[in-house]
């Protein structure tokens, strides 16, 4: 017993202790938590996202603080946003429209009993019996309310009162965007409860539309999470109501640019700032906007020139993209569509969406098929000809280039060269009037050497919607011909730079238009490496043959004229069969592309130049503006004159 009493005593100490400790000792600490549970914080309506500068420092896209008023109905009841509503209409000017139902609505909310004697007693006996809903009866009684009732209210009290409940209950709503200096003041004074003046944040692009859909889109404050995006923004942690990126660089780097809102603590229905909002990461692109802008001129001066001249009706568009071949960079990203006022559209977005047949700039990477099955090498040579399959046509090079090696078949651009290829990777020799019984198998031969080289694959370009072109599922032995020059599968102006670069360095490196990603203090929180996707599909030996054949093009072939002849380069033309639907028929065009790197020995620039539909095919004239070798020609002297 006297055990029992011992241990009642030493466990009432403890308890004693237990609840000295945490009401006494700890008492500040359990105060603290329990304030905090009561703490209602809110966050600020945004944050300036991070801005985009080019690789000189040069800044692209920028925020602009827009003063602004806004409301969140905190524990604010109805009376109290009525007499809100009234006072914001004495002293702010509003320009906003809301339905008759709404103003019916703010008319009902201040005169509720007015409104409820109306309604007929066998109306709400149906209410009360559960014949009609809360919802319908609301509906009778607002029918019940006349235009000259309306008379009597403030409608832009109606207006403010609809903006203040438009929406989620908890979210911030913006009751009027762009406020004067003086509303501004005004609206501080009044400290109106769940009312606030925030600074709200919109894009600005001080070089106006250049690269506009390439930097891409932001949403808006009503769309908040696009329902397409929905799903994945809400995993990240953003609200319904937040502004994201909806569209290339602003969707594929939002993480980065994406603010710290302010934070704002309620105390008796007033909001008091605790934590200012802090400005996104900044993006520093490869692209370098002054040669950009120069090159946009340059393209649009000669697009003049080509659809004023013979020959260019159907033409419309040109796209001309500059990168450093090294590590992937794009430095220039040009397109234009030409209109019939010879006023121009921004289509620098279609290089990465539009795709075309290019014709024979693309034999460095079908002369590779070549190689890499042992069907040619640096010995190979055939005397330039003519092929005719089974029911076909007569299908020859541009014109006789005599007997000719690997070399020369790059240098003249010879179709016969490719064709001779073509046929014995079905592993048959030539014959006149022959079978090949092509199968996908060698279509797929040339498709994978080709997507090794980024033709008919994805660049890994930071930008949405990257097409791949358009590969047909159609065999026959004359698309195996086809196939081999260029004039079947279709490819992304985009592409043809990777391809080209891949050619200067032998590798596949992603494509990029980021450079590195910075703090607000200026330090650099990421920078982007090279990323190597594969190695050219052929060896070494066999890349060196195609690099000198391309610059045997631009030095004594088809691309002589096509460059600054002081700096050594290496390069392929391409000239194709294409087609274009024009209302009730199609037309047979000609579409031209050229890719080049320099200097030969040690490439820093690559250029694609793609001109679709430059000319078509009509009894009159054979004519087609030199567009390509001009422009490209005046891009080389930016590069290298100045």
């Amino acid at each position: 017993m006297k055990r029992l009493s011992i241990l009642l005593v030493v466990f009432n100490i403890i308890i004693i202790g237990r609840l000295f400790y945490l009401t006494i000792y700890n008492k500040d600490y359990y105060d603290n938590l329990e304030s905090e549970k009561r703490e209602v914080v809110i966050e600020g309506m945004s944050a300036p996202r991070g801005r985009i500068f080019d690789v000189k420092g040069n800044i692209l896209v920028d925020n602009v603080g827009v003063k602004s008023i806004i409301y969140n109905k905190l524990n604010i009841s109805t009376e109290e946003e009525l007499v809100i509503a009234e006072v914001l209409a004495s002293n702010i000017e509003i320009n906003e429209e809301v339905s008759l139902r709404d103003l019916k609505y703010y008319y009902y909310l201040n005169n509720k009993e007015k409104v409820n004697n109306l309604v007929p007693e066998n109306t709400m006996k149906e209410y009360r019996e559960r014949k009609l809903n809360s919802n319908e009866l609301l509906d009778i009684k607002l029918d019940l309310i006349s235009s000259e009732m309306l008379e009597e209210i403030n409608k832009k009290a109606a207006i403010f009162y609809y903006l203040m409940n438009n929406g989620f209950s908890y979210q911030d709503k913006i009751i009027k965007n762009n406020i004067t200096d003086e509303e501004y003041i005004i609206i501080n004074k009044l400290s109106l409860s769940g009312i606030r003046t925030d600074i709200t944040w919109e894009r600005i692009y001080p070089y106006g539309d250049v690269l506009k859909d390439i930097f891409g889109r932001v949403s808006t404050y009503k769309q908040g999470l696009p329902l397409e995006y929905k799903t994945e923004y809400l995993k990240q942690g953003y609200k319904l109501n937040d502004r994201v990126g909806i569209s290339n660089l602003e969707y594929v780097y939002d993480h980065y640019l994406r603010g710290t809102k302010a934070k704002y603590k309620v105390e008796n229905n007033k909001l008091k700032l605790i934590e200012s909002y802090e400005r996104g990461k900044d993006l520093v692109l490869s692209i370098d906007i002054d040669f950009q802008i120069k090159i946009e001129k340059i393209l649009e001066e000669e697009m003049i020139k080509a659809k004023n001249s013979y020959n260019s009706k159907y033409f419309s568009e040109s796209y001309v993209l500059v990168g450093s071949p090294s590590d992937g960079s794009i430095i220039a990203m040009v397109g234009k569509k030409i209109k019939e006022d010879l006023s121009f559209v921004d289509y620098s977005n279609y290089n990465i969406l539009s795709s075309f047949n290019m014709g024979s700039s693309v034999k460095g990477a079908t002369i590779s098929v070549g190689y890499a099955n042992g069907l040619i090498d640096e010995n190979t040579k055939v005397y330039d000809s003519c092929i005719k399959l089974y029911r076909g046509k007569n299908r020859c090079s541009w014109t006789n280039l005599g007997t000719i090696n690997d070399l020369n078949a790059l240098r003249m651009s010879s179709n016969y060269f490719q064709y001779l290829i073509a046929v014995n990777l079905t592993g048959k020799k030539y014959t006149r009037n022959m079978r090949l019984n092509a199968t996908m198998e060698h279509f797929n031969l040339y498709r994978n050497i080709l997507k090794d080289y980024g033709l008919g694959n994805i660049t890994g370009i930071d930008l949405l919607n990257e097409n791949t072109g358009i590969k047909s599922r159609t065999v026959t032995d004359d698309l195996l011909l086809n196939i081999s020059v260029g004039l079947y599968d279709t490819y992304t102006p985009i592409s043809m730079l990777q391809y080209i670069n891949t050619i200067a360095t032998g590798k596949r490196i992603k494509l990029s238009l980021l450079k590195s990603v910075i703090n607000s203090d200026g330090s650099i929180y990421y920078q982007i490496d090279p990323k190597v996707l594969n190695k050219a599909p052929v060896d070494e030996k066999y890349l060196n043959r195609i690099r000198e054949g391309f610059r045997l093009v631009n030095t004594s072939g088809t691309g002589y004229s096509y460059t600054n002849r002081k700096v050594p380069s290496a390069g392929k033309t391409g000239t194709a069969d294409s087609y274009l639907d024009v209302v009730d028929k199609t037309i047979s065009t000609t579409s031209t592309s050229y890719v080049t790197y320099l200097p030969f020995d040690k490439p820093e620039y690559s250029i694609a130049i793609v001109s679709p539909h430059l000319s078509y095919k009509n009894s009159t004239s054979n004519y087609r503006y030199p567009i390509n070798s001009r422009v490209v020609r005046e891009i080389t002297n930016l590069l290298y004159n100045d």
